[in-house]
């Protein structure tokens, strides 16, 4: 049996077939944010999407510590430290979100989530992650 993985574009696959399964996650709830943009009425509820967020993180993070303490990789306390940032920037998007009321605040925070995952997306996976992967093979 052979896993495919069908939404993380080719320039975010790092080559450690965990990692990039996690990794297709948060481009499926990245996917699911621009559909809530798109269509709010019909798209996977927003709660529903930021749950999933926060459950990733927790069990994310986790697992990429435990392999850099097991490879004792060098750079995993600043690795650690970003993983601290990111998980403190989505406690705070959700108490944001938990304010919320008004329709459009909400497809506006869609949006302002959106970028949120784009750059992490693009910072996090696509460099930092990169470069610990990359001490794996």
């Amino acid at each position: 049996m052979s896993i495919r993985l069908e939404l993380l574009p080719e320039e975010y696959r790092l080559g450690h077939l965990f990692i990039d399964s996690q990794h297709e996650i948060l481009f499926q709830l990245f996917r699911e944010l621009s559909e809530y943009c798109s269509n709010a009425e019909y798209a996977l509820d927003l709660e529903i999407i930021l749950g999933s967020l926060e459950t990733y993180v927790d069990s994310h993070f986790r697992y990429e510590e435990g392999l850099m303490e097991t490879s004792s990789y060098k750079d995993i306390d600043a690795h650690r430290e970003l993983h601290h940032v990111l998980e403190k920037q989505v406690v705070e998007k959700i108490k944001k979100f938990n304010a919320l009321s008004d329709r459009d605040d909400l497809v506006g925070f869609a949006r302002e989530m959106q970028e949120f995952l784009s750059k992490w997306l693009q910072d996090h996976i696509a460099e930092t992650d990169r470069k610990f992967c990359h001490t794996l093979q």
